[in-house]
This record gives structure tokens, sequence and C-alpha cells, in this order.
């Protein structure tokens, strides 16, 4: 029982605080820049292409839902009881997201240089952390997810 009233006490609203500003920060901001550098980066194709129309939406889309599953998939899964695809198979979409959010930023930026390289590396890094934790700022058992090595105990 002290274990439980611990869990709940300042370090939980802590750190529950800091995934919720973390979160609410770098997700907005993150689809957002996706949403206009792949505006931009369509703005480059020819007029009839209708990639200039579905650009900025699928990038977004897919950056949110490859690597919201993926993180929920780890976030999820233990050694013993795999969940969607486990804890070793999230890996690959994550390298699938970074690498189109690179190419996004890189592509719709206005100026090649290495400005809009670092920008670009930065923003896809803090929202790609931003999409790692929201499944575990939206868990009630945060802390237990954190600490647990090994599948939960199953009620009798």
């Amino acid at each position: 029982m002290a274990e439980e009233k611990s869990l709940r006490g300042p370090a939980g609203w802590a750190l529950r605080l800091v995934l919720w500003v973390n979160t609410v920060m770098s997700i907005p901001l993150y689809l957002w820049f996706l949403h206009h550098m792949a505006g931009r980066w369509g703005g480059h194709l020819e007029p009839g292409d209708d990639l200039r129309f579905w650009l900025p939406i699928v990038v977004p889309g897919a950056a949110f839902s490859f690597t919201l599953m993926s993180a929920v998939s780890w976030w999820g899964s233990t050694e013993t009881r795999p969940y969607l695809l486990g804890r070793k198979g999230w890996r690959f979409l994550v390298v699938f997201v970074s690498g189109l959010s690179l190419l996004t930023g890189i592509f719709g930026a206005a100026n090649l240089d290495v400005t809009a390289v670092i920008l670009t590396m930065m923003i896809t890094t803090i929202g790609i952390m931003g999409l790692w934790l929201l499944p575990a700022a939206l868990s009630p058992h945060l802390l237990d997810t954190l600490r647990r090595n090994q599948a939960p105990e199953k009620p009798a």
C-alpha cells in the first residue's frame, strides 16, 4: 500500500507534468513543420501534379501515426508479453519517420545550407520525442510503466 501511495505522490505528478508540457509543445510544432515543409516541397512540383495537394496531408499523418504506433508498441510491450510490434519491431518505423522528416525538411528548405539541416534535425528530434512520450503521458500507471522489467502478474 505504501508503494501505491508513493506512485501518486509528488514524483508522479512532476513527471506527468514534464511529459505533458513536452507533448503539448513539441507535437503541434513538429506537425506544423512537416505540413509547412511538405507544402513547400510540393511547390517545386509541376502545377498539375497531385502530390502538390497530398504531400502536406500525408507526410504529417504518416509521421504521427507511425511514430505513435511504434511508441504504443514499445510502451505496451515487455520482453515476455509483446504488443503490436513488440519491443524490437518498433525501430524500423522510427528510422522511416526520421528519414521522411529529414527529407521533407531538406527538400522544403528555401536555402539548402547547414542551418536548414540542423533546424530540421532539431525539430525532428523534438517531435519524435514528443510523440514517443505521448503514450507514457496518457498512461494511468506511468511510474509502473517506467519501472516494469517483466510482464505484470495476471489477476486470479
